[in-house]
């Protein structure tokens, strides 16, 4: 008994001080503000210079819904959407010509524009086989939140489509978790993911999601992002998610913060492509739709200035989301609904302890490196990170200079919604 009991206590010592280690919570988890500094003012005298940095070898896809309307295709308004970091415009366009337009004038700019006409269904080995081989060429837009009942059509469409261009991908976004049941009735949502992956051989997946609502983060937005991305590897397939950049309704006007939490999070979870439902104020009856990067009247609102922003942050780290794999994700703090908590740490990192509020931790591979990411997932609360790695652990910064981190020899601090990267 004596034996047993003494067991049981060095067991419950032993994982009490692998728990310090791991982490470690303020009392006050509404602490909103910490002394640390950020990794951008504890490396701001740094000469960068003599350190590498990422190769931009390609682009994150950057996806903008409602992007330049039909009558303002011009070349100025194409430019200003290049400068926002778009690299594929989405419109609904009324004929074939309207689009042909636009595609001549992305072509100009090394843009994409995605295909949608009304051709493009009613026609659609003409359509198809006259924009096939334009190089601004950016996909065939099939439909938006698709019932179950409407997988036939779509999967006649899709096939009808790729059998005269299997080089570019159609495209089919699904609805969210916190849709009506009865949009994808008989069968919960997983299973409405799984079964529009099983009827229609598509090359993307796509899904869309707007987790911030009247200053709260939704419970199961998470929760949608673990069902996508395991459906998505299941069918060996990349994910596109998308980011609110238009106030309407309960929606909020988006800041910084609010797209690096929409945006970082996706791309943690392994998302290939970001979208932004929308690039310019749409009109609408039903939702009181205001203040996106483009207003309703053509003028640029300060989402346009947070937009381009978050994209030139996102293309510094392009090498690393593009090519790595998403291994493991987990969570700190509060537990989003059937996520992981955060148990164990990668080889390289010794200890780490988390102050304040929620993280995200997201370990990713590729041929060359393993990265660990960590996220600050509250909307309004900084968070203080203390973490101790071997010597030949670097941080990637913003600008995509790689530093040593053992550089940073103190606890920093990340502001709502934003990240660091650790490299190894």
């Amino acid at each position: 008994m004596l034996n047993s009991i003494i067991q049981k206590t060095l067991f419950l010592i032993i994982f009490l001080t692998f728990l310090s280690c791991l982490t470690d919570v303020t009392d006050d988890m509404k602490v909103k503000k910490f002394n640390a500094k950020s990794i951008e003012t504890l490396t701001k005298d740094l000469d960068l210079t003599l350190f590498s940095s990422i190769e931009h070898t390609s682009k994150i896809p950057i996806i903008a819904w409602m992007g330049v309307p039909q009558n303002h295709t011009n070349i100025v308004r194409f430019q200003e959407m290049k400068d926002a970091g778009i690299t594929i415009s989405m419109s609904n366009y009324t004929n074939s010509d309207s689009l042909q337009k636009a595609l001549d004038i992305a072509y100009q700019l090394n843009l994409k524009v995605m295909i949608r006409c009304p051709e493009l269904y009613n026609n659609t080995e003409k359509t198809v086989l006259r924009f096939k081989d334009h190089p601004a060429n950016g996909g065939y837009f099939l439909l938006d939140e698709p019932i179950t009942s409407e997988f036939p059509k779509l999967k006649e469409l899709l096939q009808k489509i790729e059998a005269i261009d299997s080089t570019h991908f159609c495209y089919i976004n699904l609805f969210p978790n916190v849709a009506m049941p009865e949009l994808y009735s008989p069968i919960d949502y997983r299973n409405y993911v799984a079964l529009f992956l099983n009827k229609i051989p598509v090359k993307i997946l796509s899904f869309d999601h707007y987790p911030i609502v009247n200053g709260f983060i939704r419970v199961n937005w998470y929760q949608n992002l673990e069902i996508i991305q395991s459906e998505a590897d299941k069918a060996g397939i990349h994910f596109w998610a998308f980011a609110l950049t238009t106030a309407h309704d309960y929606y909020p006007i988006p800041d910084l913060a609010q797209l690096r939490l929409q945006v970082y999070s996706n791309l943690a979870y392994g998302a290939k492509g970001i979208q932004y439902f929308t690039y310019w104020t749409p009109t609408s009856n039903r939702w009181d739709f205001h203040k996106g990067p483009i207003d309703v009247d053509g003028s640029k609102t300060i989402v346009y200035d947070y937009l381009q922003q978050m994209n030139n942050e996102i293309q510094n780290y392009s090498l690393i989301f593009l090519t790595s794999k998403t291994i493991k994700v987990s969570h700190f703090g509060e537990i989003p609904l059937e996520t992981k908590e955060l148990t164990s740490l990668p080889y390289f990192v010794k200890s780490i302890k988390i102050k304040g509020g929620n993280a995200l931790l997201s370990e990713m591979k590729n041929e060359m490196n393993y990265f660990f990411m960590i996220q600050n997932t509250n909307l309004n609360k900084e968070i203080g990170i203390d973490i101790q790695t071997d010597l030949q652990t670097k941080i990637v910064l913003k600008n995509g200079y790689i530093i040593p981190a053992n550089l940073i020899k103190e606890e920093f601090k990340l502001t709502p919604g934003d990240m660091v990267i650790f490299m190894r």
